[in-house]
């Protein structure tokens, strides 16, 4: 399309704009085919560039990809946290800066200095790769936003999920994406590229044919459920002159047509449990009736508030959120940007973090797992055990507005039912509401900014996938190995 003395030329726009194709493979675009030819494209400017220059477009392709699919945190920063324009422009600048810069070592160990060691160059790419999606997955807390394994939800690569998750996904995009342009670029690369995309297809086809029978049929217990999403918008739900309209709102959705398992959303009503338990046990019609909700709850004995989950009927079970959300639920380095949560004051931001180990609810004789919001984005906090078992991920993109923030998250959502092999049940205040099969498809949902209730059928499933057993571990082990044969093969023919 255009020549290489055109793309020298202009690279640094031919690279941001290859970032934005990234983001459109993403929902709610969702053409995923883009992540191909971005990424080839992407490779293409590094191998044709000099080390120092490919630093520098592999900074500028995370810019781009960073300001165009998770600007959105502006919304939660500006308009719950008192809307002070230049703070909340900062830090969102501040935090794509800082994620880009992930981003940097790609372009020192993939540029034209670097394919002396051709035989290994297609498996030494997506290892590079994929150390950095880890790497910013869990450094400073981590944010696992956007990862190339996502956007490839609910194609051929479905089958991959449960046996090797996410990041293995990731690896074999990127594997194709770099044999496309080394094809392109240089025509000694083709035979090998040609060997491996091969052994790629023909792994991809036998999973096609004969799928590992990961979950069989006959572990299976069917559920009913109802999922209330209520569309509270924020400005409503911490005002404390609201709190009764917005009890008045659940009481019109919680009719007599829900099911024996209620679940309500994240934080349902904006009050310490403690103060408010009559409204919830008020829900409970009869004792076959089992409720599961967001809360906030306060622990005397440590003088500290949870963001929390509740599971009542004759009993109640907590569990606390383990992950927390920084500026929104913390304030990471108090001592050093303490004066910025007092600036912007976002309603409890000063939350307290759960046990690392903590017990699945019980209900019929079924396992929950429980996810609060962003802990949907870390599988390693879902401990998947041999019993019937499904995965309840209570929400509030609210924060978000309209944006493509809660599209996103409920992909996020989708790759953890994939990868455990378990239906997931999401509610989300203010959408998206859904309910994810054990292969991530979504069977039903609740549109974005709409009010609604779910009543269905799930299944619980009985079994531990491959990725819930060993979890990222063999892929740890496959990207090391790879970067340290490359590294002695380096060093011995570069």
């Amino acid at each position: 399309m255009f020549s290489k003395k055109i793309i020298k030329k202009y690279i640094y726009v031919f690279t941001f704009l290859t970032g934005a194709l990234y983001t459109l493979s993403f929902p709610p675009f969702n053409f995923k085919p883009l992540i191909f030819f971005s990424l080839a494209s992407f490779f293409y400017f590094l191998i044709i560039s000099d080390r120092k220059k490919s630093m520098l477009i592999s900074y500028i392709y995370a810019l781009s990809i960073f300001t165009t699919g998770v600007s959105w945190i502006f919304n939660s920063i500006y308009f719950y946290g008192g809307e002070y324009l230049v703070i909340s422009l900062f830090l969102t600048m501040l935090f794509i800066l800082l994620m880009s810069a992930f981003f940097i070592p790609i372009g020192l160990f993939i540029n034209k200095q670097s394919q002396n060691v051709s035989y290994l160059y297609p498996i030494m790419v997506p290892s590079v790769w994929v150390f950095i999606e880890l790497a910013r997955s869990y450094v400073f807390g981590g944010f696992p936003w956007l990862l190339v394994g996502t956007s490839q939800i609910e194609t051929l690569f479905n089958v991959v999920f449960p046996l090797f998750g996410t990041y293995f996904v990731s690896f074999l995009i990127v594997m194709l994406s770099i044999i496309i342009t080394l094809i392109i670029n240089d025509r000694k690369f083709i035979l090998l590229s040609i060997k491996y995309l091969i052994s790629i297809i023909g792994l991809i086809i036998i999973f096609q044919i004969y799928p590992p029978n990961l979950l069989p049929h006959e572990n299976q217990k069917p559920l009913r459920v109802s999922l209330v999403q209520p569309n509270i918008h924020l400005g409503i739900k911490y005002d404390k002159s609201k709190i009764n309209l917005i009890k008045n709102k659940y009481s019109d959705l919680l009719d007599n047509n829900m099911h024996n398992l209620i679940i309500l959303p994240e934080t349902a009503i904006p009050t310490l449990y403690e103060s408010d338990k009559n409204f919830y046990k008020n829900i409970l019609k009869n004792k076959n009736t089992h409720l599961i909700t967001g809360i906030f709850r306060y622990n005397k004995s440590n003088n500290e508030i949870y963001n929390s989950m509740l599971s009542l009927s004759d009993k109640e079970y907590f569990y606390d959120k383990r992950h927390m959300v920084p500026f929104g639920e913390y304030t990471p380095l108090d001592f050093i940007f303490g004066f910025i949560g007092e600036i912007l004051n976002i309603p409890m931001s000063n939350l307290t973090e759960g046990k690392k180990i903590q017990k699945p609810f019980i209900f019929n004789e079924t396992s929950i797992h429980q996810l609060i919001c962003y802990e949907a984005a870390f599988p390693s906090l879902l401990n998947i055990t041999n019993d019937f078992s499904f995965i309840v991920n209570v929400s509030n993109d609210a924060w978000f507005g309209n944006s493509l923030a809660p599209y996103q998250h409920l992909q996020i959502a989708q790759s953890r039912a994939l990868e455990s092999n378990k239906y997931l049940v999401r509610v989300a205040n203010t959408g998206i509401s859904a309910i994810i099969d054990q292969n991530g498809k979504i069977v039903n949902k609740i549109k974005l900014n709409t009010e609604g209730v779910i009543n269905s059928r799930i299944l619980a499933l009985k079994g531990i996938t491959p990725y819930m057993r060993f979890g990222d571990y063999p892929v740890l082990m496959l990207i090391f190995s790879i970067m340290l044969f490359y590294w002695n093969s380096y060093k011995k023919y570069g």
